[in-house]
């Protein structure tokens, strides 16, 4: 272990996670190739610090289609342990439960994954008059609690996006697919932070959103309480949708055409 590199010891750890949990991969120095979705992960600007008694890890997963030189999709992930390796097997089941299974619903399009909902939202230009239909991949909210504060209730699996709904319509006026990276935090004395980022740019207006999210939590006293969230959006053919439910929405925000749960 001691002559890995950082990049070579957290694909190592997210081997041990995949085997672990049953899933097929083979592993090279610095790289994991999923064959079964096409698909390689890469263990991007890993960090090891001391932390809280132990050890953190923090890393940019990036998972790409298998021989593709252009940017994939990336998300950040921290995790906690004893060592460095069990803080990054840590990242790695977070990646493994909250990003994993929306790509695969995605890729592979399974008639059912009990850990993915879906969502589905129309999206009208009114300049153009030309509207875009979304199928939203939604895996597990991850919510984690530090300090002296007990876990609340669990949100719904679509909080996150009903949060960033009135943000979310005039970006998706296009019809390629698109990803939004999720995390908001609430301290003591109603403090929250959050971060949001939309195909691997900060973006502004979903943090706000993020904000405005983690202040409807519930106090967590003297501890804190964080949530995280991988959406991705899926363009679809408006006829495909089903009926009952659809999220519409004028691109302008002035119009809300239809919404349903």
């Amino acid at each position: 272990m001691n002559d890995m590199t950082n990049e070579e010891m957290v694909i190592s750890s997210l081997e041990a996670e995949m085997i672990e949990i049953g899933y097929e991969c083979k592993r090279r120095s610095n790289a994991l190739s999923l064959s079964s979705i096409a698909l390689e992960l890469f263990a991007r600007d890993p960090a090891v610090q001391d932390a809280m008694g132990g050890r953190a890890v923090s890393v940019t997963f990036e998972a790409r289609a298998e021989g593709a030189t252009t940017d994939g999709i990336k998300v950040f992930q921290l995790g906690y342990g004893p060592t460095e390796f069990d803080a990054a097997r840590d990242a790695s089941y977070q990646w493994l439960l909250g990003v994993y299974p929306a790509l695969v619903t995605f890729i592979a399009q399974p008639d059912h994954r009990c850990d993915v909902d879906k969502a589905h939202m129309i999206v009208g230009d009114d300049d153009t008059g030309e509207k875009f239909g979304w199928t939203v991949h939604l895996p597990p909210i991850l919510s984690r609690t530090y300090g002296e504060t007990l876990m609340p209730e669990h949100p719904e699996q679509n909080a996150v996006f009903w949060a960033l709904f009135d943000s979310i319509h005039p970006y998706a006026a296009h019809g390629s697919v698109f990803w939004i990276e999720c995390f908001a935090a609430r301290y003591p004395d109603s403090k929250v932070d959050a971060t949001c980022r939309l195909n691997n740019e900060d973006w502004s207006e979903g943090r706000n959103a993020l904000l405005a999210w983690a202040m409807s939590w519930p106090d967590p006293g003297q501890g804190i309480l964080s949530r995280r969230q991988f959406v991705l959006f899926e363009p679809t053919e408006i006829d495909s949708l089903p009926e009952g439910s659809k999220l519409s929405s004028m691109i302008d925000g002035r119009q809300a055409i239809r919404k349903s749960p």
